[in-house]
């Protein structure tokens, strides 16, 4: 027996160590966030006082080869003096969010500018965007963020999303017989504790970079397509079943952003988006191969990403820019959805447009 005590009582040890240790952080995270209401907001990747600079001479040619990338107290990425000037609030994932864009060739400064030289009294546009963020994210955020802003009140919420949204293979549900029931019961027991939401920003990144690494939409890898890498005429056959459960599930978020947005007395824009994962080539409509995973191409990506458009021009109508039919040219863009410099520019000026002549 002697030997058995002396083989598993340091394991004892060790073992209790960890545990008391780990219920120490957990006390005191608990101590330190009880009074702490924006705590919450880091499980959802919102970055507060954060500043870095990104190197992008990699992805676009640029008049200089890095940009600063600033998001203020609140979270907001804007040159706004407090959120109650802000008259626009721009909402979407990393296509809004543009890290690697300077903040003067974002669409928000376009339209800013635009609408300042419209009208004497105008305020000023605030970006929301985080990389990542589907219509998931967006309904956390009127939850749990914009409520945390004091004098928040803008008269426009601009949603410029679905490029995230039209992924139905990472949407957890009966759709990709996933038991969500399962596991949601395991994820808000976990989510109880403190040192656990502590963490979910570095497992986030984490599983973000892997379905960068998987999904040619959701990454920043430098690609400029040719007519060579339009491959694939043919849809996946699980993608129309796919799209319109997808498609489905994505119109009651969508009624539930727009309901928050009116119950703020704001005014809701939406704005499709566009892509560059098919082409027309001799009259045939191909795509890039494994846009969305091995086996589903710019061809299902595109599908599923038009039922979506399809419901937001239903539920937004007359107050929807179409930026999926916009003519861009390649320069437009570093990869599949991501745009340059002067592909954020391009998008604000068409945005101003539609604002100016048809919203005011």
């Amino acid at each position: 027996m002697s030997w058995i005590k002396r083989l598993y009582a340091p394991i004892l040890i060790i073992s209790l160590s960890c545990l008391m240790g780990v219920a120490a952080v957990e006390v005191a995270l608990r101590i330190l966030n009880s009074n702490d209401p924006w705590a919450r907001t880091s499980e959802a990747n919102i970055l507060r006082n954060f500043q870095f600079s990104y190197r992008i001479s990699q992805l676009y040619k640029n008049d200089t080869p890095s940009i600063d990338y600033v998001r203020n107290k609140y979270g907001l990425r804007d040159t706004c003096e407090s959120p109650a000037e802000i008259e626009i609030l721009t909402i979407g994932g990393s296509t809004t969010d543009q890290r690697y864009i300077a903040l003067s060739s974002t669409y928000q400064n376009i339209i800013e500018e635009r609408m300042k030289m419209s009208f004497d009294t105008f305020g000023c546009v605030s970006n929301a965007g985080v990389d990542g963020h589907s219509t998931w994210g967006h309904l956390y955020s009127f939850e749990n963020w914009f409520p945390l802003i004091p004098g928040l009140n803008p008269k426009i919420i601009l949603l410029y999303v679905g490029v995230n949204d039209a992924n139905f293979l990472r949407a957890s549900s009966p759709i990709t017989g996933f038991d969500t029931k399962r596991t949601d019961g395991i994820k808000a027991f976990l989510k109880r504790f403190e040192i656990v939401r502590a963490l979910l920003p570095i497992h986030r990144l984490m599983r973000q970079q892997y379905y960068n690494a998987s999904a040619a939409y959701a990454g920043h890898t430098p690609t400029q397509y040719t007519d060579d890498d339009y491959t694939v005429n043919v849809m996946n056959e699980q993608t129309e079943f796919l799209s319109n459960q997808n498609a489905f599930a994505f119109s009651s978020r969508m009624e539930n952003i727009l309901s928050k947005i009116h119950s703020l007395g704001a005014t809701p824009l939406c704005v499709t988006q566009h892509h560059r994962f098919v082409k027309e080539i001799d009259g045939e409509m191909r795509g890039v191969k494994n846009v969305l995973g091995e086996g589903f191409s710019g061809i299902d990506y595109d599908y599923s990403l038009r039922k979506l458009n399809d419901v937001i021009f239903d539920l937004c109508g007359s107050n929807t820019v179409d930026m999926y039919s916009h003519k861009f040219s390649d320069s437009h863009f570093y990869d599949g959805v991501h745009t340059t410099a002067d592909g954020s520019e391009e998008i604000g000026s068409v945005i101003a447009n539609f604002i100016i002549r048809e919203l005011n």
